[in-house]
């Protein structure tokens, strides 16, 4: 388990806070674990899942790099003179 070492003070509502506790004994844990819990969920996790995403996003990319070839870019130069002749 890792070390916990970093504190945050929370004021809930007296019936929210009775309903944590409820919880928190029914399930042989602690008040302050259901809340680290609960922020996990709501925020740390979502982040992990939309890390994968962007992952599998840009390896499809590379995927069709690798099929298609690499765009070298526009010839600016050729583009003008062909301009100007017309």
């Amino acid at each position: 388990m890792r070390m916990l070492n970093r504190r945050a003070h929370i004021l809930f509502e007296e019936e929210d806070f009775n309903l944590l506790e409820l919880l928190a004994v029914e399930k042989g844990s602690s008040v302050g674990e259901l809340v680290r819990k609960a922020v996990k969920r709501a925020y740390v996790e979502p982040k992990d899942e939309a890390l994968e995403r962007r992952k599998k996003g840009f390896q499809r990319l590379i995927k069709w790099q690798e099929k298609i070839g690499v765009f070298e870019g526009l010839n600016y130069k050729a583009l003008v003179e062909y301009g100007r002749v017309r």
